[in-house]
């Protein structure tokens, strides 16, 4: 990959980590109500799901950094 495909793609998963965030967030601040059984658990498992996500993202993204630390150098 070439130093600007290499700075797209650290952009693109910056991008994805934002929105993940913001959905996580959304999710976390759900009110669910009393009567909805199971409700709460589904909305840890929710956030759970989005937050390993993020770490998954957070990785490719550290991987790309040092790939392009390498090859672009400055």
């Amino acid at each position: 990959m070439s130093c600007s495909d290499l700075n797209s793609a650290l952009g693109s998963s910056a991008r994805d980590i934002s929105q993940t965030a913001i959905t996580r967030g959304k999710v976390a601040n759900t009110s669910v109500p009393r009567w909805l059984l199971g409700g709460s658990r589904v909305k840890t498992a929710v956030a759970n799901r989005e937050t390993a996500r993020i770490d998954r993202l957070k990785r490719q993204q550290d991987a790309i950094v040092a790939v392009r630390a390498r090859k672009c150098a400055s």
